[in-house]
């Protein structure tokens, strides 16, 4: 039986908790999972399902242009919650307005939330704690993080995985209000919360 008093970190990156995502429905707002093997998405709520190739989620839109009325070259860039393939720019220098094809980024938060990489659909457990943002991209995801919050004794490169690249670990890159021994205990019940969604 393990002390859970004790976390040892074994190294896992967040890369390691990316096989599934538990996301809010585009459709219903209902649980839905977004599986990384296929990258679809399928409600539990509605049964909706979906193939990747939309985008719900905050993306950042570029535009290089070169006008074509004074010759000046410009770049735009815009922060939106919908992706459009052309964008109307004005030209700084002349005032020619024209539409521009977008070069799209997207980004991994919306609104303040956080939201998966395969849909852009904010994540299923997720919550603000003061002025921060505690997520996790799936349950077992949300389990590694109470283990370490909880414990008394945190210990890196115990294990075998974690010696050569300590900085490497998601543990090691954690925001500091996860690593706070005074907020363990608040901590500790908005993760049950988050468990019992």
């Amino acid at each position: 039986m393990s002390d859970s008093r004790r976390f040892a970190d074994s190294g896992a990156t967040l890369g390691d908790f990316e096989k599934h995502f538990v996301v809010h429905c585009p459709r219903c707002e209902g649980k839905a999972l977004v599986r990384a093997d296929d990258h679809r998405l399928t409600c539990l709520a509605c049964f909706h399902t979906e193939n990747p190739g939309r985008w719900y989620g905050a993306a950042r839109l570029v535009v290089r242009r070169k006008c074509p009325e004074c010759g000046v070259q410009g770049m735009s860039v815009f922060e939106t919650d919908r992706i459009v393939p052309q964008i109307s720019v004005k030209c700084d220098n002349c005032g020619d307005e024209r539409n521009y094809a977008t070069s799209v980024t997207p980004l991994p938060f919306s609104q303040g939330w956080k939201t998966d990489p395969v849909f852009g659909c904010r994540l299923w457990l997720q919550t603000n704690f003061r002025e921060h943002l505690l997520w996790a991209y799936n349950y077992e995801h949300l389990a590694y993080l109470r283990n370490f919050v909880q414990a008394k004794l945190r210990e890196r490169g115990i294990e075998p995985r974690n010696t050569i690249r300590k900085n490497s670990s998601m543990i090691s890159r954690l925001p500091v209000f996860l690593k706070k021994a005074g907020y363990r205990d608040e901590l500790t019940v908005l993760i049950d919360n988050l468990e019992k969604k």
